[in-house]
């Protein structure tokens, strides 16, 4: 027996649980059809969200060094690792770039329709066309107005800021707000206007604005390529903001390249002139020299002599000739500009100049953004100290060797000299001319053909990247329709549902015939009255067949055959009505009950509840009871029962005078004997008992009763008091306790909303959410 409990208290009835909510299936209608609505009326509303976006692609290089003249076709263009790419998506969203953009497409003004519930952008469909011309407010960040026309030329600025006394203007001139001055004039063709609202921000807002919305992306897979793309409102002007930020970003690239050979030239022209004017004295002074001393061709006279000469001659023109440069850039290398490249130094130096000047152009490119204080210029200050001093200390190294190289040149070229003293001073002077002729115009050369090497490298203005694809819009991405619908339906088919759930985990009140079941072991639940809310007394009416008497008869049935299961009362008995606390339909169901009976039987109803009597409710009281008999002298109870009204069979004894000690009376002897004379003209005796939680009077009536009927009220009874009737037939070993559920909702009954079977009455109609309110 107690595992088929057990499996009662676990087992789940799928289709009762669902038809918890069923039964309200009109309200999660309605919830669908009004959030259904809702989701169209935000979608007739919502503003749409087009996706804009443009493509961009970057040629790849694989030089490693600038080698002069070696690949023209790649010269100051690419990116040679996928790193310099990952770090041109910050510097495509530079704040300088976007300042650019906010400026060319005059990003600051807006102008939108007026509409009763939204605003929309008018962008190039504006009548009106604005300008912020001075912003004399630090903290500005935006403001809005709407605009009027007022007619002669002006308009009126209202809902927003002004100063005192000025609020129309005169289209075009200038107007003057408390942020700075504006100037708002008609677009071209136009002559009026209807009212716009214009929103003027600052620059600094809308940068922040892009910075957060433009997003940039590599995609995988597929090269040098980067994708910009925005969401906005007006795809016009999302794909006019793309193509600006491609546009100048393309500009940027172009400056920054041609900026270190545009150093390079200017060191180079430098050197060039110098050179120049030392060479036009050298020549100068040669062809003085020559006049003066009527020499002609020194070489065919002293071909013999120099033979051996030349060739250290030739030696020491070289390497004078880059000490020279190494002198020129050893004191260029003192100011922060640019380092010539590419001039025939040592390998080592060359790759530190190539460095150094790529670390001054991130430095500078760094200072637009940011103060000296940034620690990324810092950390540059220091890179750059640190390599310049490799530079220094190489150069010098260098210069060392080319001295002592010289030096030891000079020397043979002395001894040389020494053997050929008989030649003229002339010839010594004239080779000295001649040999410094030859060492300029050697430097001369060598700068000119490097001029024209950097030349090729400014000249070159392609882009650094390639607009693959110019700014297009795929079309609308918020808010999306199907999902916006979808979840309206979704959203008002679970908010009902959670709200049912909600009510019903928080009820803690007894429904159904099952809970009863599944809180007391084996407990017989023999009857469930249903609610009965239109007549006030509740009370069975003669040739009654709803639904409502129908479960009396059920209940009579059940009862007879409790009775007639017992040896000792083969027929009729004594039966006892009580509950765990007041309210809970005791009296009700004792009432009814006893008509029911008296049809074919003698019965008699009696006032045990001494202390709360509740029969007078039904019928007519007599002054004098039950209390009054048994503090009496009288040794029959006939004088103190009376008819009830409701049928010939059917007497009450009332409780009679409310007495100050109930359990001792009901305790006495003469109850006990009153019971068994009553027996004797009675076929059914009911006992209308005190609840059994709040008082102990009932506990004294159990001795004398067969059955007792113990009432539970649906949507009433809390589910402790099921414990506590456990625990009260447990407690006192009772046999005979069946239980009986009053007030029981249709739906709540174990036919469900098919009670009564349509025989006798329709079935009752759910009250919706109003019932669940009553079960809280």
């Amino acid at each position: 027996m107690d595992s088929q409990v057990a499996v009662k208290k676990t087992k789940l009835n799928l289709k009762k649980e669902v038809l918890k909510y069923l039964r309200y299936w009109y309200w999660i209608l309605l919830s669908i059809v009004v959030f259904f609505i809702g989701a169209k009326i935000y979608l007739r509303y919502a503003t749409p969200q087009y996706l804009s976006k443009t493509t961009l692609q970057f040629p790849q290089t694989n030089t490693k060094g600038n080698i002069p003249l070696t690949d023209l076709a790649t010269l100051g263009n690419g990116l040679s690792e996928d790193s310099e790419l990952q770090g041109e998506t910050t510097a495509i969203l530079a704040k300088p770039i976007l300042s650019k953009v906010v400026g060319s497409l005059n990003l600051n003004v807006g102008f939108f329709g007026v509409g009763a519930i939204k605003e929309n952008e008018l962008y190039t469909s504006s009548p009106l066309v604005g300008k912020i011309l001075s912003i004399s407010d630090a903290h500005f960040s935006s403001v809005s107005y709407v605009v009027t026309y007022t007619g002669n030329n002006t308009y009126q600025l209202s809902e927003g800021p002004l100063l005192k006394g000025k609020g129309v203007f005169h289209l075009g001139e200038v107007a003057e707000l408390p942020f700075g001055k504006i100037t708002l004039n008609l677009r071209a063709g136009r002559k009026s206007f209807e009212a716009v609202k214009v929103v003027f921000k600052s620059t600094n807002n809308v940068v922040s604005y892009l910075e957060k919305s433009v997003t940039v992306v590599l995609p995988p897979n597929k090269g040098l390529l980067m994708e910009l793309s925005l969401i906005g409102a007006v795809p016009g002007k999302s794909e006019d903001i793309l193509n600006a930020i491609t546009a100048q970003y393309k500009i940027e690239g172009v400056k920054d390249r041609s900026l270190e050979a545009q150093n390079t030239q200017d060191f180079i022209n430098g050197r060039l002139e110098i050179i120049s004017n030392d060479l036009s004295g050298i020549e100068g002074t040669k062809e003085n020299f020559k006049r003066t001393n009527e020499i002609t061709d020194l070489d065919a006279q002293a071909t013999m002599a120099l033979t051996n000469s030349n060739d250290n001659l030739k030696q020491l023109i070289t390497y004078s000739t880059q000490l020279d440069l190494v002198n020129s850039i050893y004191d260029l290398s003192n100011t922060d500009k640019l380092l010539p490249s590419n001039m025939g130094l040592t390998s080592a130096t060359e790759t530190y100049i190539a460095r150094y000047n790529d670390m001054l152009l991130t430095r500078n490119k760094t200072l637009k953004q940011a103060t000296n204080q940034n620690p990324s210029i810092i950390i540059l200050n220091k890179d750059i100290s640190e390599i310049r001093g490799l530079i220094r200390q190489n150069l010098m190294e260098s210069k060392t060797t080319l001295q002592l190289q010289i030096a030891q040149l000079q020397g043979q070229l002395n001894a040389d000299r020494s053997r050929i003293y008989k030649y003229p001073t002339q010839e010594k002077i004239f080779r000295g001319i001649e040999r410094q002729q030859n060492l300029k115009e050697q430097l001369y050369l060598y700068l000119l053909q490097k001029r024209e090497e950097n030349a090729i490298t400014l000249a070159v203005t392609a882009p650094k990247a390639k607009i693959l694809n110019p700014a297009y819009t795929i079309g609308i991405v918020k808010p999306d329709r199907q999902q916006i619908v979808l979840g309206g339906l979704l959203v008002g088919l679970l908010l009902p549902l959670v709200i049912i759930f909600a009510k019903n985990a928080s009820d803690t009140k007894v429904h159904t015939r099952e809970q009863v079941q599944a809180h007391i072991a084996n407990a017989t639940v023999i009857a469930e009255i249903p609610a009965n809310d239109d007549d006030e007394l509740a009370l069975l009416k003669p040739n009654d067949f709803t639904v409502f008497a129908e479960s009396f008869r059920i209940l009579t049935s059940n009862l007879k055959f409790l009775l007639r299961s017992k040896e000792k009362t083969k027929t009729g008995g004594v039966i006892l009505i009580t509950s765990s606390i007041k309210g809970e339909g005791k009296t009700t169901i004792a009432m009814n009950t006893a008509i029911t009976l008296a049809g074919s039987s003698r019965v008699l109803i009696i006032g045990a509840d001494i202390r709360n009597p509740q029969l007078h409710r039904f019928v007519k009281e007599n002054k004098k009871g039950l209390t009054d008999y048994l503090i009496s002298d009288d040794t029959l109870p006939d004088s103190y029962i009376v008819s009830s009204g409701y049928s010939d069979h059917l007497d009450v004894l009332f409780s009679g005078a409310i007495a100050p000690n109930p359990n001792d009376l009901l305790d006495m002897q003469k109850f006990d004997e009153m019971i068994l004379a009553l027996k004797k003209n009675y076929d059914y005796i009911i006992l209308d008992s005190a609840p059994v939680m709040l008082v102990s009077d009932t506990l004294h009536l159990m001795k004398n009763s067969d059955v007792i009927l113990y009432v539970i009220k649906s949507n009433y009874t809390d589910n402790k008091m099921l414990d506590f009737a456990e625990e009260f037939q447990i407690s006192h070993e009772v046999e005979n306790i069946s239980f009986v559920l009053n007030n029981v909702l249709p739906e709540d009954s174990r036919y469900g909303n098919k009670y009564g079977y349509g025989y006798y009455s329709t079935p009752e109609k759910s009250k919706g959410f109003s019932s669940i309110l009553k079960r809280k």
